[in-house]
């Protein structure tokens, strides 16, 4: 690299151009996780493969032949995946800069990730999990909120008193909560439609009620050692939960204590996406309370609970229009 800009696209090597492109782009274009992650990919994997070759030569053969021998070293096409999207963005990027004619990676084709595979609580297990968490967990009402609201872990941990309205029984997705390391980072949802508000079961407001008085309580025991950051869900001191925590950690237990097989605090809110249309709901409101872009989504995601219902609903039809209730096969 020549002080001040770019080196002659005949010289810059490929590695060169990503440490670039994450510091001129990326590091003001995505969450610092994402970024996080970005690095680490460059790091670990594509600067030692590919990093070496000028930009100018980087052919779609090679990036093809990096995806080929990344799954035979055993990455997952999942991730061989991810790989190739952000070389793809990035030598985008340099196409649109001036630095290239055209993107060598729309030459390779990357390997088809395989659907990530999605554990969920029926209707019984969700009861099962729930009596137990109330009973043994300090983050029972957490797990209340994620099973019957639906929103992301991020979303419940950066949920501020003041985005909820217990009087209307709804909470507004304003801000989200994750953790980088040591830091403690407040951010943006994830989407325009992920800025949302939910509607909240009488259930789960009779327990936010609780929840606020025992907090007041321990603001007013702990005094200036409490640190009040306006969260529903924190510890007792007011400091943010670790998400990470609570996941490896207590989940997992109340999990095993009630007998039911190990899924992730994720799985939490597909099982709230599955159950609603098995209940009759139209797609077009589990994607709302979900905050997905378009309902699409939400019908691709939670394609696997159709079959059922296709079944329900051919036998209601038969019921209405001959009278009678038809078995469902």
């Amino acid at each position: 690299m020549q002080s001040g800009g770019w080196t002659p696209p005949a010289k810059t090597l490929l590695g060169d151009f990503l440490d670039q492109w994450l510091r001129d782009y990326a590091a003001g274009a995505v969450r610092p996780t994402t970024l996080d992650g970005y690095r680490a990919i460059v790091r670990v994997h594509l600067a030692p493969a590919l990093g070496h070759i000028p930009l100018s030569a980087l052919s779609g053969q090679a990036i093809q032949g990096y995806a080929s021998r990344k799954l035979q070293e055993g990455l997952s096409p999942a991730s061989v995946h991810k790989h190739y999207r952000l070389l793809h963005e990035a030598l985008g990027h340099a196409v649109r800069w001036g630095l290239l004619t055209r993107n060598p990676a729309a030459l390779a084709d990357p390997p088809r990730p395989s659907r990530k595979e999605m554990r969920v609580l029926d209707d019984e297990q969700v009861r099962l999990f729930l009596a137990e968490a109330k009973r043994s967990s300090a983050h029972y009402r957490l797990y209340l909120a994620a099973v019957t609201t639906g929103m992301r872990q991020g979303e419940l941990l950066g949920l501020r008193w003041r985005d909820v309205d217990l009087a209307l029984g709804v909470a507004s997705v304003q801000q989200t909560f994750y953790r980088l390391g040591a830091q403690m980072l407040f951010g943006e949802p994830k989407s325009a439609k992920a800025r949302r508000t939910v509607a909240l079961p009488v259930v789960l407001v009779e327990e936010l009620r609780a929840l606020r008085e025992e907090q007041e309580e321990n603001r007013r025991l702990l005094g200036p050692d409490y640190h009040d950051y306006g969260l529903v869900f924190c510890q007792p001191n007011g400091k943010p939960l670790h998400g990470h925590n609570i996941s490896r950690g207590d989940l997992r237990r109340v999990l095993a204590r009630a007998g039911l097989p190990r899924i992730r605090f994720h799985d939490l809110r597909h099982s709230h996406a599955t159950l609603l249309p098995r209940q009759g709901e139209h797609p077009k409101v589990v994607s709302e309370r979900l905050g997905h872009s378009g309902v699409g989504i939400t019908l691709d995601t939670y394609s696997h609970v159709l079959p059922g219902m296709q079944a329900q609903a051919a036998a209601r039809l038969e019921e209405r229009l001959f009278g009678r209730s038809g078995a469902v096969r």
